[in-house]
C-alpha cells in the first residue's frame, strides 16, 4: 500500500537536495557503496530491455536531467563503480562500457538500482554474464553476422517516405510523438497508439527496436522482437478516426489540445490530501493542490500537450515540472524523484515528464499536484474540477 505523503513546514534539508545524487536509474533510489556478497549478472538482452525502459534505448543521452546514458546513471554513481575510468560521464561512454558499470551497480546493488524498470525487463539476480567489451577489443563474429534489435534500421522502401509509408520499424530513441510527428500519423502519437496497442502493450512509453507499427490505422502487425513478449491489456480500443483534410502537425496539435478539452490523469491512483484543505502545515494555510498516493517511481504523465517552463529543483517543492497549457493553464508536478523533460521542450498529453517521489518538503512519496492560472506559486485553482472537465475520472 503506497505511503499517503503529507507536507510540513519547510525546513532546509541538505539530505533532500542530494536524495538524487548517488541513483542509478529514474526511481532515485539511494545506493550506499556496500556490496551485497552475492554475485549479479544479466546478459546483454535484458540490459537492452532495461535501457529501453530507462531512456527508450538512447545509450548516450543526456536530456539535462541529472542522469546519463542508456541505463540513467546518475554521475555520482558512475563515478563511485569506475566508470570513470571509461569516460567522464555515462553518456559519453560506449554500450558496452555502460553495462560493464552496471553489472558493479546490480552487484553491489541489486535490483534496487532500476526498481521499476528492473521488473518491466526481466533483470533477476544471478544471470548470464554479458558478451561485451568494455576496453574497446574486436569482438569476434562468424561470416554471417547475426542482427540483433538494436541493429534495427529504419526502412529504406519507397513506402517508408513520410506521409506514403503503411508501417514503420521502430529503432533505437524513437518515440511514438516522435514517430507519430515525423510519419504525419492522424491523430498524432494517441493514433499511433491506439492502432498499435497489441504490439506495443499496455505502456505507451515503452516501445522496442524492431517492432513494427501501422501508421495508417489498419491492424498492427504482431511481430516484435522474440525475446520481448507481451500481452495486450483488456481495454476496448478507440475507434479509427474518420478520414479528415490533410493538415498539418500544428493544427493537428490544437486540435488535440482544444476539441472537448481532453486531459489524462497525471498517475493512476487515487487521491490523498485534498485541495484547500485548512492547516498551518501549509504557507498560504491551506493545500494549494491535490496529493496522489503513489510509491516512488511510478511514472508521472503531462494532463495535456503544452510547453515545459520550469523542470527543476524547487525548494519546499523539490524537483517539480510545470507546464503551460494552450487553454492558459499552468500544471505543476512536484517532489519527483526523477524529470525526463527540459526548460522549453513541448510534450503531448499523456507523456512520461518524470518519475513520482519524495523529494523536498515531504514526509512521504506522493505526487503533489496542482493547477493555476499563471506560472507561479498562488495562482492556484482546483485541479480535480480542472481534470473532471477535462473528461479525466476522479
Amino acid at each position: 500500500m503506497a505511503v499517503r505523503g503529507r507536507h510540513r513546514r519547510y525546513q532546509p534539508n541538505r539530505i533532500n537536495r542530494a536524495s538524487l545524487t548517488v541513483t542509478a536509474g529514474g526511481a532515485g533510489m539511494a545506493l550506499p557503496l556496500m556490496g551485497t556478497g552475492v554475485a549479479h549478472a544479466a546478459d546483454v538482452d535484458t540490459w537492452n530491455k532495461v535501457a529501453a525502459c530507462e531512456s527508450t534505448n538512447r545509450w548516450h543521452v543526456n536530456t539535462g536531467n541529472g542522469f546519463y546514458g542508456g541505463l540513467q546513471f546518475a554521475q555520482s554513481t558512475w563515478e563511485a563503480y569506475g566508470g570513470s575510468r571509461y569516460a567522464a560521464r555515462a553518456d559519453l561512454a560506449t554500450k558496452d562500457q555502460q553495462i560493464a558499470v552496471a553489472e558493479k551497480v546490480l552487484d553491489g546493488q541489486g535490483l534496487g538500482a532500476w526498481p521499476v524498470c528492473s521488473v518491466r525487463a526481466g533483470l533477476t539476480r544471478g544471470g548470464d554474464t554479458p558478451d561485451i567489451q568494455p576496453a574497446g577489443a574486436p569482438k569476434k563474429t562468424s561470416k554471417t553476422p547475426k542482427t540483433s534489435v538494436q541493429d534495427v534500421q529504419p526502412q529504406t522502401t519507397p513506402q517508408s517516405r513520410a506521409g506514403t509509408a503503411e508501417m514503420y520499424t521502430v529503432v533505437r530513441g524513437d518515440t511514438l510523438s516522435g514517430i507519430a510527428e515525423s510519419q504525419k500519423v492522424r491523430g498524432g502519437w494517441r493514433g499511433l497508439y491506439t492502432a498499435n496497442r497489441k504490439t506495443i502493450g499496455a505502456d505507451p512509453d515503452l516501445i522496442l527496436p524492431g517492432q513494427r507499427l501501422a501508421l495508417r490505422g489498419k491492424a498492427a502487425t504482431t511481430t516484435e522482437p522474440a525475446s520481448t513478449p507481451r500481452t495486450s491489456p483488456k481495454a476496448t480500443p478507440e475507434p479509427t478516426p474518420e478520414p479528415t483534410p490533410k493538415k498539418t502537425s500544428r493544427d493537428r496539435e490544437q486540435q488535440a489540445t482544444t476539441s472537448s478539452r481532453s486531459l489524462v490523469a497525471p498517475v493512476s491512483a487515487g487521491t490523498a490530501t485534498p485541495y484547500r484543505k485548512a492547516g498551518a502545515l501549509w504557507s498560504k494555510g491551506y493545500h494549494t493542490g491535490v496529493d496522489f498516493a503513489v510509491p516512488t517511481g511510478t511514472s508521472v504523465k503531462a494532463v495535456g500537450a503544452g510547453q515545459v517552463v520550469s523542470a527543476g529543483w524547487e525548494g519546499s517543492f523539490g524537483y517539480q515540472v510545470v507546464i503551460r497549457h494552450a487553454d492558459g493553464r499552468y500544471s505543476q508536478y512536484a517532489h519527483l524523484s526523477a524529470i525526463s523533460v527540459k526548460d522549453g521542450q513541448s510534450v503531448g498529453a499523456g507523456q512520461r515528464i518524470g518519475r513520482s517521489g519524495s523529494t523536498g518538503n515531504s514526509t512521504g512519496p506522493h505526487l503533489h499536484f496542482e493547477v493555476r492560472t499563471g506560472p507561479g506559486f498562488g495562482s492556484d485553482i482546483d485541479p480535480v474540477a480542472y481534470l473532471r472537465a477535462g473528461g479525466v475520472r476522479i
